[in-house]
């Protein structure tokens, strides 16, 4: 790429940006609009160019978007946008420039941008192709290919492709066809703009534009680009009070997102804070009202006889349609109440004129008949927004038409052989004479005739002799009358088509619709890999394989795959094991982190393991796998790094099994757990030798061996310095007999050390301590909230050793009974108390009194001094103490001591920082009982450090007593695996929130919040 002068590099940075940012913050009309030939794929485009003032479009009404662009021209819009000083740049020479747009090429050119056609021309007037913008857009916008693949576009020459591949790469283009660049063809003004403006966002980070109320409960999110929906995490907050977000929609674009909360807005300022799509934190603020009636609207002139007297003719009781809108144009028709007044005779007054749920009843008329006009008034009496209409006495309303608005399922599955047939139902949408929606299904039913065509593939609830039942159900919040779909007659759904068909019975009006239903996900094919590394026995293993269904489709549900023993469809794999001690069947699993499902088995013993498969279309796969022998201990290749192995003279250091890091004899390191088991077992131990040759630097004490009864090995420094090697090897019984494992040994170096070799000293940093009498006079002093900290000496080679805050009697015996390695004072002991912590030979601080704080002031720094004795060397520490009641700052998953039975699939996992831990637990432990037994498995860390597990009840208490509490449990992105019984939720997004009716596989989402606003998502999976 062309070398760019300074002063463009450093704006080619920024430049898109600030130009996005600018006009966030000061939003306008879109400037589009006033051009009356910008369609709407431009408009954005459009907006931007004219927005920073790099064109103002051919006339005041014509952008001229379907012109060719010319070269010239191409270059002001360019120079001007990148703001580049085109008052100072080099004449580039060209003849064909006119002098007042020259400064631009110039500027362009010297920048690198782009360059001329030879013989000093420009090519000024040129039209501009679309391989030329491909080079001056990467230029000036810094564009790179990202891959080595091969460009698509065959119709793009060696000489373009580099520039072609940047736009391309960088989503700025996808050609004119999957294989064409339309490389020569002439550039509009149009495609100019968007090929500019995409370019310009390539490197534009994230940012919320703005934040709008769109409904009593959602908030419209607009973004400067498309973000990851699948990575952005919302969080809706009013002073310090966070609301709960029930749900999150995603506009196909990805620019704009509505936020719904689980509750109303309510007058005052809202914060939306977006994490997840930007290195920080995308914040936003709205100013909201509180939900106000804005419109009443009667929606007929006919008020409809609902009873007639048959012996006087007489109209008794009539009704007229009427509809609620909030200031966002959403129904609130069902929970306002209204005062309302009709101009006509009833026997009993005004009481006989009733509002209630989108019906006005006037009843008791006394001398009504068909065709009689009154006046009827509708008055919200708080707004005093109100409608008055004047309505004539017509006939019963009946089903005069009627359309089916398509196919509906909750969960956008498409209708197959393998779906529940009622989670499908056709959208029926019934208007009677009077132009007014019937929403009545009982109604529905009477006036219409159902008929469907094959009832072998599939048919409707209810249906007989030309009826069905209609059922009106709530969908996206509004009511729809709905005809549920129904297995056909053998019983199960089948692949084909059918007709379904309405008619109306007082108009002959219909309406029909054509259901299909697909063939069932079924396993075709299964191909296995061989997995990686080495299989041993007595070691889970996953096998790789990759299943097909008949449509080539990857089948990943363990549900599908296990489906074996459905005589009537059999649709998955049946999967068995033989050899390397097993010979049984196995199925697969489903890992609810990554979506997928996994094979896995666990041979019992060295030798071929045989895996078959056959698929539901009896297709055949295998695979063989030699399994080693299992895994044993076989090298140690050293130790933990934070271990210590140097000591002061006559000072000694441990070393556990814990601490050891060892190989199998596959080259493989072990886990800790996985050594330990070795130990645990008797059948192998870890010796430690030392080499006294010189008498030795350090001294055994105790055990040299660590196996299933003695744990740790510890060496003693004696009365020189020196080092000493000690060699560690493992041994395996055989016959029990012990005997060396080859190659097994590690030469460890240990340095027993006189103070004066130390060269200089460091202590640990040391951080924030609660000062429980400061929070509360009251409060018993808690030892948990104590800070232990330790002394290092650092020698020639930069290793360091440990100075213990207590001195070993040998070494008192040596030196004097009076050793003290180092002094540890605070600049007001009063308040913050140094003592020793023995058993970990380390200094220990407490808070043992209130502190004196600043008015107004939370914490106060002291000062640590350690002073090393026998140097006089000064090191000093500053910490914080705080009055501030310890509160969460960090959420956790773990699994405390006692707790409901469960299993954290993925260990404990920092929730504020990774998503996707999963919990199981048991149906019979979930049902009815959900947020009481998710709880105890969350585990917080206060500002202090210190962790404690919630309650069942939501309630933290932390080791000083203090208590805070879990605010909310919200259960959301709710699966039903296999569509059985409709899960029902109840309390939600309260503490005692439950889930009834879940079984095996079924899945959800628990949010916690707490009382600080905190907030962290669990996945808990049901299981058997």
């Amino acid at each position: 790429m062309a070398y760019q002068p300074k002063s463009y590099r450093k704006f080619a940075a920024t430049t898109a940006t600030a130009a996005m940012v600018a006009s966030a913050v000061a939003p306008v009309a879109s400037l589009a609009a006033g051009f009356t030939d910008v369609a709407p794929q431009y408009k954005e485009a459009v907006d931007f160019l004219v927005s920073t003032g790099a064109t103002n479009g051919k006339t005041e009404t014509q952008f001229g978007v379907y012109e060719e662009i010319t070269r010239l021209d191409a270059a002001v819009i360019l120079a001007k946008l990148l703001k580049l000083d085109v008052d100072k740049a080099k004449d580039a020479g060209f003849t064909d420039v006119p002098k007042d747009r020259a400064k631009y090429v110039n500027a362009l050119v010297e920048a690198g941008v782009l360059s001329g056609k030879g013989d000093g021309k420009f090519g000024a007037y040129d039209k501009l192709t679309r391989v030329e913008m491909a080079k001056i857009v990467a230029n000036a916008y810094k564009l790179e290919k990202q891959n080595d693949s091969a460009l698509p576009f065959t119709d793009v020459n060696a000489k373009w492709a580099p520039f072609v591949k940047a736009l391309y790469d960088n989503g700025v283009t996808s050609g004119k066809t999957p294989t064409s660049f339309g490389a020569y063809e002439n550039i509009t003004r149009g495609d100019f703009a968007r090929f500019v403006f995409k370019a310009a966002n390539v490197n534009v980070a994230p940012a919320v534009v703005s934040v709008s109320a769109i409904g009593a409960k959602k908030l419209e999110v607009k973004f400067n680009k498309a973000v990851d929906d699948t990575k952005a995490k919302f969080e809706v907050k009013k002073g310090s009070i966070t609301s709960s977000v029930a749900k999150v929609t995603f506009a196909e674009d990805k620019k704009s997102a509505v936020v719904e909360l689980a509750g109303k807005l309510s007058k005052g300022e809202y914060t939306v804070n977006v994490t997840g799509v930007s290195n920080e934190t995308l914040s936003a603020k709205v100013n909201v009202e509180d939900e106000k009636v804005a419109k009443i609207e009667l929606l007929s002139d006919a008020a409809v006889a609902s009873t007639i007297n048959s012996a006087t003719g007489n109209v008794t009781e009539v009704k007229v349609a009427y509809k609620v809108y909030n200031q966002y144009g959403e129904d609130v028709t069902k929970t306002t109440s209204l005062v309302a007044t009709a101009g006509v005779v009833t026997a009993n007054g005004a009481q006989d004129v009733v509002a209630s749920n989108g019906t006005l009843t006037i009843s008791n008329l006394t001398n009504s008949k068909l065709g009689d006009k009154f006046a009827v008034s509708l008055v919200h009496a708080e707004t005093a927004v109100s409608a008055t209409a004047t309505v004539t006495i017509s006939n019963k309303s009946t089903v005069s038409e009627v359309a089916i608005g398509g196919l509906y399922n909750a969960d956008n599955e498409t209708l197959t052989e393998d779906s529940t047939a009622s989670d499908f139902m056709l959208l029926v949408n019934a208007k009677d004479q009077y132009g007014n929606d019937i929403t009545d299904a009982g109604k529905v039913k009477e006036d219409l005739i159902v008929t469907v065509s094959d009832q072998t593939v599939a048919s409707v609830n209810g249906y007989s002799n030309g009826t069905a039942t209609f059922e009106k159900v709530k969908i996206n919040g509004k009511d729809q009358v709905v005809l549920k779909l129904a297995n056909g007659v053998s019983g199960n759904l089948k692949a084909g088509k059918t007709t379904v068909t309405l008619i109306s019975k007082t108009t002959g009006k219909s309406t029909s619709f054509e259901v299909t239903v697909g063939h069932g996900v079924k396993v075709d094919t299964i191909n296995f890999t061989a997995p990686d590394g080495i299989v041993a026995a007595n070691e889970a293993v996953r096998i790789p394989f990759e299943a097909l269904d008949l449509d080539g489709k990857p089948v990943n549900k363990a549900s599908v795959l296990n489906n074996t023993n459905d005589v009537t469809n059999i649709r998955g794999v049946k999967v068995t094991a033989t050899g390397a001690g097993l010979n049984k069947a196995v199925t697969f699993s489903q890992d609810y982190v990554t979506g997928k499902s996994y094979l896995e088995v666990t041979p019992t013993a060295e030798g071929k393991l045989t895996l078959t498969a056959i698929t539901a279309t009896n297709k055949v796969a295998t695979i063989t796998i030699d399994v080693k022998k299992e895994a044993v201990p076989a090298t140690i290749i050293g130790f933990d790094d934070d271990v210590a192995t140097n000591a002061l003279l006559y000072e000694a250091f441990t070393l556990s099994s814990a601490n050891f890091k060892v190989q199998d004899q596959y080259g493989r390191v072990m886990s800790d757990s996985k050594f330990q088991a070795a130990l645990n077992s008797g059948n192998f131990q870890v010796v430690a030798t030392e080499d006294d040759n010189n008498g030795g630097a350090f001294t055994l004490t105790g055990s040299n061996t660590i196996n299933n009864t003695n744990n740790s090995v510890t060496f003693t420094a004696g009365n020189k310095k020196g080092t000493e090697t000690i060699t560690f090897k493992i041994q395996k019984k055989d016959n029990n007999t012990w005997k060396d494992v080859t190659g097994s040994e590690y030469e460890l170096n240990a340095r027993a050390v006189e103070l004066n070799e130390i060269k200089s000293y460091d202590v640990a940093d040391l951080t924030q301590m609660f000062d429980e009498k400061g929070y509360n006079a009251n409060l018993a002093n808690d030892d948990k909230y104590d800070q232990t900290f330790k002394v290092y000496g650092v020698l020639s080679d930069g290793s360091k050793v440990i100075l213990p805050s207590n001195p070993s009697t040998a070494a008192k015996n040596a030196f004097g009974a009076n050793l003290e390695y180092y002094t540890v004072t605070t600049n007001n002991e009063s308040v913050l108390s140094v003592g020793d912590d023995v058993d970990a030979n380390k200094s220990v601080l407490d808070v043992i009194a209130a502190a004196d704080y600043a008015k107004d002031a939370t914490e106060k720094e002291y000062q640590v001094k350690v002073t090393i004795n026998h140097t006089g060397d000064v090191i000093t520490k500053t910490v914080k103490v705080s009055k501030e009641k310890p509160q969460v700052v960090g959420i956790e998953f773990g699994k405390p001591s006692v707790q409901t039975p469960g299993t954290l699939t993925r260990g404990t996992v920092e929730a504020d920082i990774e998503k996707g831990a999963v919990y199981e637990l048991s149906d019979d432990v979930l049902n009815g009982n959900t947020a009481a037994a998710v709880l105890p498995v969350v585990k917080v860390k206060d500002q202090y450090g210190k962790y404690t597990f919630v309650g069942a009840s939501g309630v933290v208490t932390f080791t000083s007593g203090v208590t805070t509490n879990v605010t909310s449990v919200t259960f959301s992105n709710i699966v039903d695996e296999d569509k059985g019984k409709e899960i029902v939720i109840t309390n939600n997004g309260k503490v005692n929130a439950t889930i009834a009716d879940l079984e095996p596989l079924d899945n959800f989402t628990t949010t916690f919040t707490f009382a600080n606003g905190k907030t962290a998502d669990l996945k808990v999976v049901v299981t058997d």
